[in-house]
Order: C-alpha cells, then sequence, then structure tokens
C-alpha cells in the first residue's frame, strides 16, 4: 500500500552515476586483483583531473603556510592534494614527496598512504594508462 510520501525513485541513474561507475570499475581493471591497491588508487587520485583547478604552486603554498601555522589537518589536506596532482602528471617523485608529508601529519589514521608510497612507480603507472583513456594527463589550471 502506497501512501503518496516521498518523492518516486528513478528508474535510470543520471549520466553522471553511470560514467563515475565506469571509471572506477576501469581504476579497478588497472589494479587487477590487488584491494589494497585499488582502494589506495580510488582515494588518493583525481578521477576527473579536468576538474582541477589549482596549480601545484598554490596548493604547495597554502601546504606550508598551514604547517608553519601548525594546523596538521590543512597541512595534512593540501598535500594529499599536491600528491593527487602529482599522480596526475605522472610525477612519482612528486608523489612519495607530498604523500609522504601528508603521511607524517596523518599518523596512522590513513593507511592508503603507506600503500601508494611503497608503490609508487606502480601507482603512477596505473595512474597514467587510467588518464590516457578517461582525460587530459595534465589537469586544467586556473591563475
Amino acid at each position: 500500500m502506497k501512501l503518496g510520501f516521498g518523492k518516486p525513485k528513478p528508474k535510470d541513474p543520471p549520466t553522471g552515476a553511470k560514467s563515475d561507475s565506469i571509471t572506477a570499475n576501469r581504476l579497478r581493471e588497472l589494479c587487477g586483483d590487488d584491494i589494497d591497491l585499488y582502494g589506495a588508487m580510488s582515494r588518493l587520485m583525481f578521477l576527473d583531473p579536468k576538474k582541477i583547478a589549482l596549480p601545484l604552486e598554490g596548493v604547495l603554498k597554502d601546504a606550508q603556510e598551514y604547517e608553519m601555522q601548525g594546523n596538521k589537518l590543512r597541512a595534512e589536506v593540501e598535500y594529499r592534494i599536491a600528491g593527487g596532482i602529482s599522480l596526475s602528471k605522472g610525477d612519482a617523485d612528486g608523489a612519495n614527496k607530498y604523500f609522504s608529508k601528508a603521511a607524517s601529519f596523518a599518523g596512522d589514521t590513513h593507511p592508503e598512504y603507506q600503500i601508494i608510497l611503497k608503490r609508487s612507480n606502480e601507482a603512477v603507472a596505473i595512474a597514467r594508462k587510467y588518464y590516457e583513456e578517461f582525460g587530459s594527463t595534465s589537469p586544467a589550471v586556473i591563475g
């Protein structure tokens, strides 16, 4: 018995949801059976690098300012973003450097940092393949 409360549920998911599902599935395929690497990559890389509107230099400047102010959480987030930008550019050294900084602030709360740090070359190779298929290998930058 329906009482007419609430909205009817849409039968077809929106187009954006379908493309998100496709990109997530492709990332899963690229990572193979490695659930840990897939989990870390899905949390740390930008699935759509075209939506990155911040230059790496600006993100690093903010991270350093937050670090000097003692704001560890915001510094961690900024270094995490810098690491994601480095992944999108195929820069393993940058990814190592920035995720290492983020991990130093996060402690053991984000195990995905350690996974990426131990396997950064593999992570960058997977990110390259992913970005070749799903978009630009360099993010759009405003500023």
